[in-house]
């Protein structure tokens, strides 16, 4: 998103179609807010502000009618068209050929949230329209923009916790919005946010789940870290996970912490007899093996099979695993 062109929105003349589009729905939603406020300054603002939402169905004439109509007082009219994507082509086509010809119509926000760059109506879209796109950010730039996010907001988050942040989180900016609001709150007076601020206070999306962060939880279990293990157990629940899916990740993670225990000096040989494709997990495990002796794994397994058996006959998933984690650590 161009910052500067957001400025210029702010202040200067609007400009006679507005042709807004991209992935990010946070910056789209932002460009829509800049317009309305804009429209709200002025004493007609109500009556020079026009929001119709594209569909197959949407008339040109209406469209057009809205246009051409003579704004309130001295203040421009603004003609907003959300889901542009869903007016058929060649009404959009129809028109852009229409604005083309009326270079006095008032002004239109095309807000489209996706582009099929063979619509024949973008090139000359185009070339009457200033462009905007609401690009996702990534890599660099996002880990930017949560830095410069906190420090308009006068707190200091270092790259280093920015990093534990975003990979808690993920990169959808609506979440990440969330989250800082909720960071800045804790946080209060203090100007620094710490890598200890995100692990209390931010919450697991469902994304970050599906890309294994469910795994965490099993180490904590494996290094007998109870309460890391119980509050991320709290965070993956909320965000809708399976209590039976996290009950056979904490099965398997015993079962490869049994292995590394016995599995002597071949770990390679014991990986594949229990059907991993590599020995690295149990070499991770031999180092945590040691919290355990063999009678507290036997025992783990059969709290295993009976937190299974309370499940699967309607016991209340949290307090089922909440157990379990207790006995296992």
């Amino acid at each position: 998103m161009d910052q500067a062109l957001l400025q210029r929105l702010e202040r200067e003349p609007l400009p006679r179609v507005l042709f807004v589009h991209g992935q990010e729905a946070v910056w789209r939603d932002r460009v829509f807010e800049l317009l309305k406020q804009r429209s709200a300054q002025d004493e007609f603002g109500q009556w020079n502000w026009s929001v119709l939402y594209g569909s197959k169905e949407l008339s040109l004439d209406a469209v057009t009618a809205e246009l051409a109509m003579v704004p309130w007082g001295d203040s421009p009219r603004i003609v907003v068209l959300r889901g542009a994507q869903q007016v058929p082509a060649d009404t959009m086509h129809r028109l852009v050929q229409w604005l083309a010809e009326h270079p006095d119509a008032n002004c239109l926000a095309l807000f489209f949230d996706q582009v099929d760059e063979g619509w024949k109506f973008l090139q000359p879209l185009r070339q009457i329209a200033v462009e905007i796109q609401s690009s996702v950010l990534e890599g660099p730039q996002l880990t930017e923009y949560v830095s410069r996010y906190c420090a308009e907001q006068g707190k200091r988050m270092d790259k280093v916790t920015v990093q534990l942040f975003l990979a808690r989180v993920g990169s959808n900016l609506q979440v990440i919005h969330n989250e800082l609001e909720k960071l800045l709150a804790y946080t209060g007076e203090r100007g620094e946010i710490t890598s200890a601020d995100v692990e209390e206070v931010t919450s697991l999306w469902p994304e970050q789940i599906a890309n294994h962060a469910i795994f965490q939880l099993t180490d904590f279990i494996v290094q007998k870290k109870r309460p890391e293990a119980l509050r991320l157990l709290q965070q993956l629940l909320q965000a809708g996970e399976v209590p039976l899916k996290i009950l056979a990740l904490i099965e398997r993670q015993l079962r490869l912490l049994l292995a590394a225990k016995t599995g002597g000096s071949n770990l390679e040989l014991a990986a594949r007899e229990m059907g991993e494709s590599r020995a690295f997990l149990l070499k991770k495990m031999r180092a945590q093996a040691g919290r355990f002796s063999l009678d507290e794994i036997i025992l783990g397994f059969h709290a295993i099979v009976q937190a299974d058996g309370e499940i699967k006959l309607g016991a209340p998933g949290e307090e089922v695993l909440t157990d379990l984690i207790i006995k296992l650590t």
